[in-house]
Formats: C-alpha cells, structure tokens, sequence
C-alpha cells in the first residue's frame, strides 16, 4: 500500500512539474503574439510614417519643335503631397494636376528644374532635373577660311537646323550684302570681304540669331578682343608676380 501511495505522489510530482512548464511557454507565447509583435509593428508603422520622405519621378518628353518641352512628375510616396513648389532657374513653373499623383507643366527653357515637395507629415524632399532638349542657341561656324577677298565658311545647327533663307551680311555701305555662295546639303557659306569690316548675320528655324564681324584680312574681330583681352590678363598677372618677387 505505501509503494502504490508513493508512485501515485511522484507521479503527481510530475505531471505538476510537465503543466507548469506547459503553461509557461503558452504564457511567454501570448505575451509575443499578442503584446510584443503588435507594439513592434505599430511603433514601426509609426516610425516609418513620420519620417517618410516624399518621393517622386521627373520626366523630360523630347521636344517636336525645339521651343517648349513637356515635363511629368510622378509621386511615388505612402503619405499625400500637401504642397509643390516648382521652378526652372528660379523662375516659378506652374503645373497641372493630371491625377491623384501625377503633374505636368510646359517648359519653354533650357535649366535646371527644381521641385520642392512636402508630405502630410511635414518632410519635404527636393528633386533637380536638368531640362537641355530646348534649342536656344544660335548657328555655329565652323572651318573659317579666307582666301582672295573671299571668306568661307560652315553653318551648323544641330537641333532646330539652320534657316539658310535668313543669311545675309552687312558693312558701313551696305546693309544688306547676300551670299555669293550657299550649300545647303553642306552648309558651306561664302562672302566676299572688300575694304570695311564685314558682318555676317543667320539664324536658325527658331529664330536664334547670330551676328560675327569680319576684318578685310578676314580676321574675326571678336576672336581678337578675346586674344587681346587674354594678353591683357597674362600681362596684368606678371605685373603682380613681379610685384611680390620684389
């Protein structure tokens, strides 16, 4: 009788022991179910929308004629925009909202787009694109040559394209001097210079003028006020060396 009373106390022991241990687990469980993992996710919830910055995508369409360009912006952040400033070379842009997170405006210039946006939670984020598919340069020339009072030359326009209707000359007599030559699969140009200083005009299909001044030695009278202006600089630049040495 007391071995049977004393395996039914130790196995009572045991199943006491098995149960407590059971309980705690389940315990520890529902704290992390229930109590830890929801605070940790809330908090994080918290966290992450109140310093979540306002994200967005810049596009520059390709433009169909070299005067205006269309740009989109694309917000991609989790909190609504509450306000947008824009502005190409801090002049203001206005744009159109197209929907719930998109916006489009005109550009009619070349620079640098510049776009502040601030979220629900008071970030602000400032995105930069650079706007250069505008033409608003005028013709270059290119291969300059003088030969026997006769001046040569290449136009080039690389967006818009050269208007070869609009080139013309001037000097003290005459204000209005043509071409003696042009080629407009090339964009070979040619003059003749006579005693007075020559000055060659033409503009690209925009209307980007150009004007440069040619002596009768067919020397372009802007490349010798930049050359004469170096010199000056250089000259001014030993004066100060000398200055110190001494």
């Amino acid at each position: 009788m007391n071995h049977y009373n004393n395996q039914s106390r130790s196995n009572r022991r045991k199943t006491g022991s098995g149960y407590k241990k059971g309980s705690g687990r389940s315990s520890f469980l529902t704290i992390l179910l229930f109590y830890v993992l929801p605070f940790l996710v809330i908090n994080g919830l918290i966290f992450l929308l109140v310093t979540s910055r306002p994200k967005g995508e810049v596009m520059i369409s390709e433009s169909k004629d070299y005067i205006s360009t269309t740009m989109e912006l694309r917000i991609s952040s989790l909190l609504p925009i509450t306000s947008m400033e824009m502005a190409l070379d801090g002049t203001p842009v206005e744009a159109t909202k197209t929907g719930s997170k998109s916006y489009t405006a005109v550009l009619t210039n070349n620079g640098v787009l510049e776009i502040k946006l601030t979220s629900l939670n008071q970030m602000k984020n400032i995105l930069y694109e650079q706007v250069n598919v505008l033409d608003d340069t005028p013709p270059s020339m290119k291969e300059i040559r003088f030969d026997e009072g006769v001046l040569s030359f290449f136009l080039e326009d690389t967006q818009s394209g050269v208007d070869f209707s609009s080139i013309y000359a001037s000097d003290e007599d005459n204000p209005d001097i043509l071409p003696l030559s042009i080629d407009r699969s090339t964009g070979l140009i040619t003059f003749e210079i006579k005693k007075e200083n020559l000055t060659v005009n033409a503009k690209d299909k925009i209307g980007n003028e150009m004007h440069k001044t040619f002596t009768p030695e067919g020397e372009s009278v802007e490349d010798s006020e930049e050359e004469t202006e170096t010199a000056a600089e250089a000259e001014t630049a030993t004066e100060a060396e000398t200055a110190k040495a001494q």
